[in-house]
């Protein structure tokens, strides 16, 4: 289940930030909260060498940023709502407002694509990105996705 892996704490509604390479660096912070800078850095260089192959925005406002690296010993998630990120390089030209960051190690690549996998599933139904949308605060992002995995 997805809400395992992403901890009310790891949510923020609403990010803070407005641009592609903030948000990523938002939510790399916001994934590791007591690593120290240098694991930081590692962690967030990894995730814009991902971003640099394509764009991880997958359209109607949703971007899965991921990272594989080392310098993480789990499977770690970090989620949230920008109100506006125009400079994602969206394929349908639509701002990225959903965010979900997964950052895994190198080693665990069958983990990484099955939650990516569920996660393109559960995003593609407009119900759920217009709930994760309108909630209210980290508790309710975190509410919508509960009831999400249940149905």
């Amino acid at each position: 289940m997805l809400i395992e892996l992403l901890p009310t704490e790891r949510i923020r509604v609403p990010l803070g930030s407005h641009s592609r390479h903030a948000l990523l660096r938002e939510l790399v912070e916001m994934a590791l909260p007591d690593a120290d800078p240098a694991t930081v850095e590692t962690v967030f260089q990894s995730v814009l060498s991902r971003e640099a192959l394509a764009s991880t925005a997958m359209g109607e406002g949703l971007a899965v940023p991921h990272g594989r690296t080392e310098a993480v010993g789990e499977l770690r998630m970090a989620a949230g709502i920008a109100e506006s990120v125009d400079d994602y390089e969206s394929p349908d030209g639509v701002p990225v407002r959903a965010c979900f960051l997964l950052l895994t190690p190198t080693a665990d690549g069958g983990v990484h694509l099955k939650v990516l996998g569920r996660l393109a599933r559960l995003m593609r139904r407009d119900d759920l990105r217009t709930a994760l949308y309108t909630a209210p605060d980290a508790a309710g992002f975190a509410a919508v996705l509960r009831r999400a995995e249940a149905t």
